[in-house]
């Protein structure tokens, strides 16, 4: 199959929807995780010239591997123009066709809480020097859906018969094929933030919003705001803001089931009563995978404060950041040198953070 890209025809081997080599249509998955292999031209009057893709499902143990070729227009002339992805066939046959070619190599050892640990391999070859690799490496990555590792740079000769692009970049990353029955689908984000004193009290904001299937889907709240105590007249007054924002992602699953991936991140940091935080942030993320049906909701405890946050306890007195040298509090709330201090861990002792989180497929 031959897929266009920019002023080039590349060759796809390795398509959307097109897996391991001589594996029955019927074994197949319809969807799930997926290594990745992509390659682009820059031309040197800006933009991109040639780009194409290579991907195969995720399984671990399971080895994959590709030819990344550039340089297919006038292979002699050791430029970047034209090229492509490609499964199969033999290093010497690309030689011939392609200035140069890139064996690129990926063993999946683990798949965790959606993070995938590869052992990497490549090796860059030109046509003109075919016998020995020009550039080569190993590394072990760790890489999330969507992320993508640069790991070849080249450049061509310019201007030679009319080639426009003077560089190739080389990447690896992962990502996700999507079920095609359900790669339409729109899915409605209910998601609570609940934070419950020490005394049993609750203060609760929502957040609602739609998104694609397979979509990141942002979503912050305003502040939660904790008065500290004055311990004397002539301190300025100053609270504690908690900070949470992240990003949402599900997926509708053939089964009816939703997989939903949360990444959240806390901020605490103390401020002036009225103006917000601005001292001494500090903050902690973390991220769950949940299987839910539609309509079910999820509690979610966010991660731990901790940290401290430092200011000046005068009124009108420049606030000052960081801990510096100062001895670790043994308080929630202390005057040390005339600063006020806050140990975030002490303080939201016997407190609780929470989101609640509620998925489920949009009304058409």
């Amino acid at each position: 199959m031959r897929r266009r890209h920019g002023n080039h025809a590349v060759a796809l081997a390795a398509v959307i929807g097109a897996f391991a080599p001589g594996a029955a249509a019927q074994d197949r998955p319809s969807s799930g995780p997926t290594l990745e292999v992509h390659i682009r031209t820059l031309k040197h009057a800006g933009g991109t010239g040639m780009s194409g893709w290579g991907r195969n499902p995720l399984v671990t143990g399971t080895p994959v591997a590709w030819f990344l070729t550039a340089g297919s227009v006038n292979p002699a002339d050791m430029t970047v123009c034209g090229g492509g992805v490609g499964e199969t066939g033999a290093l010497g046959d690309k030689l011939s066709r392609n200035s140069f070619v890139w064996d690129v190599r990926m063993l999946p050892s683990k798949y965790e809480n959606g993070t995938v640990t590869v052992d990497l391999e490549w090796a860059r070859y030109r046509t003109d020097t075919p016998g020995r690799p020009s550039a080569e490496g190993k590394a072990t990555l760790s890489l999330r859906e969507g992320d993508r590792q640069p790991i070849d740079f080249v450049h061509g000769e310019i201007g030679s018969r009319g080639c426009a692009e003077d560089a190739a970049i080389v990447e690896v990353g992962t990502g996700y094929a999507e079920d095609r029955q359900l790669a339409q689908s729109i899915l409605q984000y209910d998601v609570w933030l609940k934070h419950q004193g020490a005394g049993g009290q609750t203060v609760t904001k929502r957040f609602t919003a739609m998104g694609a299937q397979g979509a990141d889907v942002a979503f912050a709240f305003t502040p939660l705001q904790f008065q500290v105590s004055q311990d004397a007249p002539d301190n300025a007054a100053y609270d504690v803001f908690t900070t949470v924002q992240g990003t949402i992602k599900g997926r509708l699953l053939p089964n009816g089931r939703l997989s939903v991936s949360v990444d959240t991140s806390r901020r605490d940091g103390l401020g002036p009563r009225s103006g917000g935080a601005g001292a001494g942030w500090s903050g902690n993320t973390g991220r769950k995978l949940l299987d839910i049906a539609p309509d079910e909701a999820i509690e979610i405890e966010l991660p731990a404060p901790r940290g401290t946050s430092r200011t000046s306890a005068l009124k009108g007195a420049a606030a000052s950041r960081g801990a510096g040298s100062a001895p670790a509090p043994t308080q929630a709330v202390s005057t040390v040198d005339g600063r006020l201090v806050i140990d975030h861990a002490l303080f939201f002792q016997g407190q609780r953070t929470s989101l609640i989180v509620q998925v489920k497929p949009a009304r058409q």
